[in-house]
């Protein structure tokens, strides 16, 4: 296909899509089915705690810790995702972990002097975000690079 024949919006999603195989594609698929229940389940474990739906104790850590089942389940569906899929890939999704990593452990211990300088104090989901949002960023910067 050429440039010319890509319209505008395609070309700019261009830089989110690489190629995967049809197995990569089911893994990534296994991958972000369990990162929605994941997602879907803190949501529900908060509220229920913050709700006071939960009776304190024991059934209060099982609703706390419950969601954290499926978040074993999306990183053993990622690792499985990096182990099958090719280099190139492996590569691409490595450099940005990597970068994710770094850029998050920069901004919460740079955030960290900042809040002792007077800014107003971050959650730790703060830093999370910094993190996942550095990955994102990353996996962009490499498909783009070696699409």
């Amino acid at each position: 296909m050429h440039e010319q024949d890509v319209v505008p919006a395609r070309r700019w999603l261009r830089g989110f899509a690489c190629e995967l195989t049809e197995q990569d594609r089911r893994n990534a698929g296994v991958f972000t089915r369990w990162s929605v229940l994941w997602s879907l389940g803190l949501v529900a474990s908060t509220f229920a705690l913050d709700g006071g739906w939960v009776p304190a104790g024991a059934p209060a850590v099982v609703v706390a810790l419950a969601p954290n089942v499926f978040g074993l389940f999306a990183l053993r569906a990622f690792m499985r995702f990096l182990r099958e899929t090719d280099e190139l890939q492996r590569k691409i999704h490595l450099e940005a972990l990597a970068a994710g990593f770094g850029g998050g452990v920069i901004f919460m211990w740079g955030y960290r002097l900042l809040e002792r300088a007077g800014a107003p104090q971050l959650d730790t989901s703060d830093g999370l975000l910094a993190m996942i949002l550095v990955w994102a960023a990353g996996l962009w910067v490499g498909m783009r690079r070696y699409a």
